[in-house]
């Protein structure tokens, strides 16, 4: 438990991806084996459910100090996180433990979840009995299931890619699936063969550049460039070799398990390919906005109700190899001359498909289409110059991405949430609302970040200075402070009291020049999108004529 505990300390306290990776690296150069697939298994996003519930540690650290309940509670909602809490409350016995990070899961952790509360309140505190002050916060994070530590399962994998010599992809590969700690080991996941499986790894992604600094009318001839709408989805690379499918997530996150159809129905095109292009969510009538997707994301094996309540699709839009043969050297042209030749077959509501391209006569016609985006559910578009290979991260000059401009509106805070991690103890995450018709403040919007350091320090003086109720974690503010909020669009929802929600809300400014008074209204934010566009139940398009939008 010491390494472990010192592991979890060390990444607390680094700010760097690569000194996060090379001690994760360390780590497992040096733990136990048993002790080291249980850090892998946390570290990957796993948790032990239904060991304890948060109302019972409450109460238990409540009866082992001494401490009233409201003192328990409001150390909690001041901390913000309550392993952090329990860590300070509770005070150690002992100066370190003995016990090793599987012998503490396997005698505490675990046996929890078929225990009463009594039995459970004697394991917590024998628990408290033998650990020391190090390993309260570890122990606690794992208890409550809240391990994160600013390691993304990429990163975990490039950790333990260092350690096996390994591509993080191959590791990425090992840890999918519903393994558990007592089903596999490290030197399962970091064993070199079977390297049949190397065939459905990922090549690394190309990236587009923002076309911010160069006007499209610059980059040459339009002829030249292959133009294709900017999806709202998730980027991946759907791999079909050697009798196995895998698809892959811009991370390096294998994202199959979450969209079995799209699995399933590439048993319909040719073997040993690697096809790049997007996950959408997307019904009968076409794409659907990205909250729809969202339903989807982060299920294992969903069921048959989900599936066909939330249909989804992978819109292909390039072709990296084929026949076991590598095309990224070759012009994108002839890439999508043979992605086309094999996929224009498959029907229309197959859940693999093609992307189309635009063809516009001159800059300025795709200028005009440009401006539709926001009413097709699209982000703009991708430009991507003909004769260019496919390369490896983002490299300026070939491809670009030329997005709509973000909208923006004048809101008003009203009530605030303490933040997470190194934020915890501030007032950062914000509910910020318009006016509506009736001269009320409807909230439209959780905005979370977009403010400096010295600026979230002065709101959150001004929150615990102007509260006006208390609603759990959330607290109710006197509406004084208006900030500028960017977003992507806005969405018609019957979930909220305002009648809308907003796609990536953010603060833009704090706007110390004006009253609340000066906001905008719940009006004025439903007309920033198009008055000709309405959003029908299930996400699809229509004009005021009710006619389908198709792309």
């Amino acid at each position: 438990m010491k390494l472990f505990s010192r592991l979890f300390h060390d990444l607390d306290a680094m700010t760097k991806t690569n000194e996060r990776v090379e001690r994760l690296g360390l780590y497992f150069e040096q733990a136990d084996p048993n002790d080291s697939i249980w850090a892998c298994w946390f570290l990957a996003g796993n948790r032990i459910k239904g060991a304890v519930k948060t109302s019972q540690l409450r109460a238990f650290a409540s009866e082992r100090t001494g401490l009233p309940d409201w003192i328990v509670s409001e150390s909690h909602e001041r901390v913000g996180d309550l392993a952090e809490t329990l860590s300070l409350l509770v005070e150690a016995k002992v100066s370190g433990t003995s016990l090793s990070l599987s012998q503490l899961v396997e005698a505490f952790i675990k046996p929890m979840v078929f225990m009463d509360r009594e039995e459970r309140r004697n394991c917590i505190y024998r628990a408290w009995d033998v650990l020391g002050p190090e390993d309260f916060l570890p122990f606690h994070k794992l208890l409550t299931g809240a391990f994160r530590m600013g390691v993304s399962k990429g990163n975990l994998c490039k950790a333990l890619a260092l350690v096996g010599k390994l591509e993080p992809a191959f590791v990425a590969q090992r840890l999918t699936g519903d393994w558990t700690p007592e089903t596999t080991s490290l030197d399962k996941i970091l064993n070199p063969k079977h390297t049949e499986e190397s065939l459905c790894l990922p090549f690394p992604f190309f990236l587009a550049c923002p076309i911010q600094d160069t006007a499209p009318d610059e980059l040459g001839s339009v002829e030249d460039w292959q133009v294709e709408w900017k999806w709202d989805g998730i980027r991946a690379q759907l791999i079909k070799s050697g009798g196995n499918v895998m698809l892959w997530s811009r991370g390096e996150e294998s994202v199959g398990e979450s969209f079995p159809e799209i699995i399933r129905a590439a048993n319909s095109i040719p073997s040993d390919v690697c096809l790049d292009g997007e996950i959408l969510a997307w019904g009968k009538n076409g794409l659907r906005p990205f909250s729809r997707l969202q339903k989807r994301l982060g299920r294992k094996d969903p069921g048959p109700t989900i599936m066909k309540r939330e249909p989804v699709r992978f819109q292909a839009y390039d072709l990296l190899r084929l026949k076991g043969k590598d095309l990224r050297e070759q012009p994108l042209r002839k890439r999508r001359a043979k992605l086309v030749e094999t996929l224009d077959k498959l029907p229309n509501e197959f859940p693999i498909g093609l992307s189309s391209v635009l063809i516009e006569k001159s800059w300025e016609e795709l200028a005009a289409l440009h401006r539709q985006s926001r009413e097709r559910g699209v982000e703009g578009f991708m430009l991507k110059r003909k004769d260019s290979t496919y390369q490896s991260g983002r490299v300026k000059g070939d491809w670009f991405k030329w997005k709509v401009d973000p909208l923006h509106a004048d809101m008003v805070m009203v009530s605030a949430q303490l933040g997470h991690g190194k934020r915890s103890n501030l007032y950062s995450d914000y509910s910020l609302a318009v006016w509506n018709d009736r001269g009320e403040l409807v909230v439209v919007a959780k905005a979370y970040s977009g403010l400096t350091d010295k600026e979230l320090k002065e709101v959150d003086r001004f929150v615990r200075a102007n509260i006006t109720g208390r609603f759990g974690p959330v607290r109710g503010v006197r509406p004084k402070l208006v900030f500028e909020v960017a977003f992507e669009g806005v969405r018609f929802s019957g979930r909220h009291k305002s009648g809308v929600a907003l796609r990536f809300p953010r603060i833009k400014r704090w706007r110390l020049d004006k009253k609340p008074s000066d906001a905008d209204t719940l009006e004025t934010v439903r007309n920033l999108t198009s008055s000709e566009i309405s959003r029908a139940e299930d996400g699809t398009r229509t004009d005021e004529d009710g006619n389908l939008l198709l792309f």
